[in-house]
């Protein structure tokens, strides 16, 4: 038993000093928002913003203001309302009566074949006219001159396709959680790998994926993604997969997100992946990253190095989750508890899974999508053939 106890310690412990290490290239190599100068030019390219939304009522109306006060001189704003059922179409409305910026697009019904959300990023680009095209979430708010820094940076150094990593507000009893996931995101993913033409790795951001719109007609195009419920970073593998370059920035105080109201609508959003993966793969990942996030606790169990291994990789853990939540302009506080979040960002993945496993499918945007169709549509994790240039499915 001490045995076991003893590699639990040591595998949790080499996991990490693998996030620090990693955590460490990510804080070196991504350029921040902050860091980007606002430059004056007598001229910009046009922007497109397009924000799909559907039953945001809570949030729309402010963050949408908060873009067009962001100070852009050529901005226009297409707010899609996919069939919400609540206030949203009329805030949408309001906004483009009090502001000409402002076009709305309402879908009243989804064509079979589309997740809503894509096809209705899909009719926001459809009236879309600008050079450069922002798709953001309907929760995101934009502090003055991010689009300024992020434009001129972007053409300064060519690049296509802009991510950032945005930070986030959320009650406290969600905060765990976000800063936790957004600490593993960071460190599973090579993100230093993105801005390398030659490395495969490609990431997106729901909550800012600046495109260039020449980038974007040399893709399959969003058809591509009909079906692909992780749109944001399949954008990013269709995008530098059609030869776009590709950066992941760092938002900051510059893009912020306001995370889910309660654990329990966290839960609800985060049932659309459920289908993804079979119930026991989803398991059994899920049972690994517990292990790993938290096996040094068995180490206080033992006396002798494993009781000291353990008391280690704590203030390595504790260390590592404090410099991702500083870095990403997230709680700290989280930091005494490094590792916990994995419990209920588990439970919901699991519990995804398995809903998914009962009802043959998942319910999402009020929509049923069986499995099979689900799995067809995935961009993400499976061989696809080679992306040409002409606009396919």
């Amino acid at each position: 038993m001490r045995s076991w106890t003893s590699l639990f310690v040591a595998l949790s412990a080499s996991w990490w000093l693998f996030q620090t290490f990693r955590l460490a290239r990510a804080i070196a190599g991504l350029p921040r928002v902050a860091d980007m100068p606002r430059e004056t030019r007598p001229a910009w390219p046009r922007l497109s913003l397009v924000v799909p939304a559907r039953n945001e009522s809570t949030h729309l109306g402010e963050a949408v203001r908060t873009r067009l006060a962001e100070g852009y001189p050529e901005l226009e704003v297409v707010v899609v309302d996919d069939r919400s059922d609540d206030d949203t179409g009329a805030i949408a409305d309001r906004l483009a009566a009090s502001d000409r910026r402002v076009t709305v697009v309402h879908v009243d019904a989804l064509p079979d074949g589309w997740l809503g959300k894509v096809h209705a990023m899909q009719r926001g680009l459809d009236r879309a006219s600008g050079d450069w095209v922002l798709f953001s979430d309907a929760d995101i708010h934009l502090a003055p001159g991010t689009l300024e820094r992020v434009i001129a940076w972007a053409e300064r150094e060519g690049v296509d396709h802009v991510a950032a990593l945005p930070s986030m507000t959320a009650r406290r009893s969600l905060e765990p959680t976000l800063v936790g996931f957004f600490r593993m995101l960071t460190t599973l993913v090579p993100l230093t790998a993105v801005a390398d033409p030659a490395a495969k790795t490609a990431a997106g951001s729901g909550a800012f994926n600046l495109v260039r719109r020449s980038a974007l007609d040399r893709s399959p195009g969003l058809e591509w993604l009909k079906m692909e419920i992780a749109d944001d970073f399949a954008l990013g593998v269709m995008l530098k997969r059609s030869g776009a370059r590709q950066a992941m920035v760092v938002g900051g105080e510059f893009v912020r997100l306001e995370f889910y109201p309660s654990f329990a609508v966290f839960q609800r959003s985060l049932e659309r992946t459920g289908a993804n993966e079979s119930a026991p793969a989803v398991i059994a990942v899920i049972a690994v990253l517990v292990l790993l996030e938290l096996g040094w606790l068995a180490g206080f169990t033992q006396p002798g190095p494993a009781r000291w291994l353990a008391l280690a990789t704590f203030a390595v853990a504790a260390s590592t989750q404090y410099a991702a939540s500083r870095w990403l302009s997230m709680p700290r506080w989280p930091a005494v508890l490094p590792g916990a979040s994995i419990v209920p960002l588990g439970w919901v993945l699991v519990r995804s899974a398995v809903l998914a496993w009962r009802r043959g499918g998942v319910l999402w945007r009020g929509t049923f999508y069986p499995t099979a169709v689900v799995r067809a549509g995935i961009r993400l994790g499976r061989r696809q053939p080679k992306i040409g240039s002409s606009r396919s499915s």
